[in-house]
């Protein structure tokens, strides 16, 4: 029986009998705490690809066992994704308290637990990490929970070897953990690589964070500087900062939402290129889109435009203007410029209307 199945009861009892086995045994007594210890047990988690110290800083546990809360820890490793040769000790999912750390290989990854979709007037938007990361930062079930994730590319990797290195990291009670959440989604990434031989470039360390409510940015169309930079099509618009993270948002004026989705982020159940499309330009009733070659663990990006979630407006109905469109082309061209992919193909301008 683990550790972690143990009763709190058990728990109270064994440590009893541990500190009695330190004041009789000397040395060799702690040897035997320490490697039953919170810090030992995460540092076997997730084929030991946890960054121990920033784990225990969010789940409030020490090291030692000794001060801080119980650690409650499963961890596995889980069936590799056909005709993707994945290094040893992926992919590779564990929980700790209430911290859940998913760490895969990008072509090999099923659907993230993280997924950044911003569907409704009110939800918030992926918000972009800073230092240099591929990444961002959700909250999620209505602001109960923080979602991280972490795109690493690998470029010594080909796709059948994986592509790259994705990172998703849930926990719950954002507001106070915004940034130990995103240290954790990092340095796992960072572990990972050395670990499995990927030749990735990380970003720097992660300092503190604003949270969400103030860094997304609700303003006039014609002063936004980030992902809605150069929209003009409506009056008002919500966005991020612009940078390079695998999801990206903007919405118009609760109206339409503008989205960027790259490498794992792009398929639909791990397995079709367009999002489930099925096709890299089209256009439906719910949303009008294109796509771009961007080449590693980013893959083929999807740029799409969709009527916000409780809008009432179908294309169907009510295609969009040619200003519209102009502007799903402005953010689909910066974002892919960003990123380092190609020119994005994009369905044709709608016609204008009949006078």
């Amino acid at each position: 029986m683990s550790w972690s199945d143990v009763n709190t009861w058990g728990k109270r009892a064994l440590a009893a009998s541990t500190v009695a086995a330190l004041l009789a045994g000397g040395f060799g007594g702690y040897v035997w705490v320490a490697q039953q210890s919170p810090g030992a047990r995460l540092a076997e988690a997730c084929s030991g690809m946890l960054p121990v110290d920033e784990v225990l800083a969010l789940t409030g546990t020490t090291a030692s066992g000794f001060g801080g809360d119980d650690l409650e820890l499963s961890s596995t490793t889980y069936d590799h994704t056909p005709g993707v040769a994945e290094p040893d000790g992926l992919p590779a999912s564990c929980t700790a308290n209430y911290v859940r750390v998913q760490i895969e290989t990008v072509s090999g990854s099923s659907e993230p637990i993280v997924t950044g979709d911003s569907s409704g007037p009110d939800e918030p938007l992926p918000v972009p990490l800073p230092a240099d990361w591929s990444g961002f930062l959700v909250s999620e079930d209505e602001g109960d929970s923080l979602g991280a994730s972490v795109l690493l590319d690998c470029p010594n990797w080909d796709r059948r070897q994986g592509s790259g290195i994705l990172v998703n990291v849930e926990t719950g009670g954002y507001s106070s953990v915004l940034r130990d959440t995103a240290r954790v989604a990092t340095a796992t990434a960072e572990r990972a690589a050395r670990a499995t031989g990927c030749e990735a470039e990380p970003g720097g360390r992660i300092g503190e964070i604003d949270s969400p409510d103030a860094t997304v940015a609700h303003l006039r169309a014609h002063r936004a500087e980030g992902t809605c930079k150069g929209v003009a099509s409506h009056l008002w618009v919500l966005e991020t900062a612009a940078r390079t993270a695998p999801v990206e948002s903007c919405v118009l004026e609760g109206s339409l939402a503008l989205r960027s989705s790259y490498g794992p982020y792009v398929r639909n159940a791990g397995e079709q290129r367009y999002g489930g499309w099925g096709a890299a330009t089209g256009a439906t009733s719910t949303a009008v889109w294109g796509s771009a070659a961007c080449g590693g663990a980013l893959g083929d990006a999807v740029y799409s435009v969709h009527p916000v979630e409780d809008s009432g407006r179908s294309f169907a109905d009510t295609p969009l203007t040619r200003s519209e469109h102009a502007d799903l082309r402005t953010f689909a061209e910066a974002s892919a410029e960003r990123h380092g992919c190609a020119e994005p193909d994009l369905p044709a301008e709608p016609s204008e209307p009949a006078g």
